[in-house]
């Protein structure tokens, strides 16, 4: 995206001066951390955050007519079903600072790091989220899953998982996760998910 500044957060440039900060640094919990600074960063300056496992298919002009975008990485409700690895927002945006409070407060009620994507779950579902699909929830606008994660962090990536509206593929490194666990995943998930299904379907 040659008409975009590309700016790195790193250790350099990342203010530790908040416990959530300094105990994800000193546990090693990389992914944990770089929750917090990317909201962080945008809160502060506005912009567009993504992960280093994005690659970018089309230009995101587009999408900076939105207040906020972010984009669901998967149809069927989860306590994650939205993702920040593709997160644009103006500096000083209230999602933004609401999942910042979250992350904080959860972190200190519990001494857990939660996800992102639990995290901005929840507090879209408390500005009214209650549907998949394509939508404004006020001066947020949300995207399907074909738009940023056109498959699943389960599964295996396939060409034809790419449509005209598909803006770049989050490639799932899923460095929170040991080779071992990765593993599991990949194997059993899928199959989880598709009992799932036909139960709902059953029932």
């Amino acid at each position: 995206m040659p008409d975009f500044e590309i700016k790195k957060w790193n250790e350099e440039n990342v203010d530790f001066g908040n416990e959530y900060c300094r105990a994800s640094f000193a546990r090693g919990q990389w992914s944990r951390l770089s929750n917090y600074v990317r909201v962080r960063a945008l809160y502060e300056e506005g912009g567009i955050y993504l992960d280093t496992d994005v690659e970018v298919l089309k230009s995101f002009a587009p999408l900076l007519q939105h207040n906020c975008f972010l984009g669901f990485q998967q149809e069927e409700e989860t306590v994650d079903w939205v993702n920040i690895a593709i997160l644009g927002a103006t500096r000083g945006h209230g999602l933004l600072k609401d999942c910042l409070d979250l992350l904080t407060e959860l972190f200190a009620t519990t001494g857990e790091f939660y996800r992102g994507p639990t995290v901005a779950t929840t507090a879209l579902k408390n500005r009214g989220l209650q549907q998949y699909g394509l939508q404004e929830l006020g001066d947020v606008s949300l995207y399907p899953a074909e738009y940023f994660y056109p498959f699943p962090w389960f599964g295996k990536f396939k060409p034809e998982c790419v449509t005209e509206n598909t803006y770049c593929i989050h490639h799932w490194e899923a460095s929170w996760m040991s080779w071992r666990n990765k593993t599991y995943v990949k194997m059993f998930l899928p199959l989880v998910m598709m009992k799932r299904k036909l139960y709902r379907t059953i029932v």
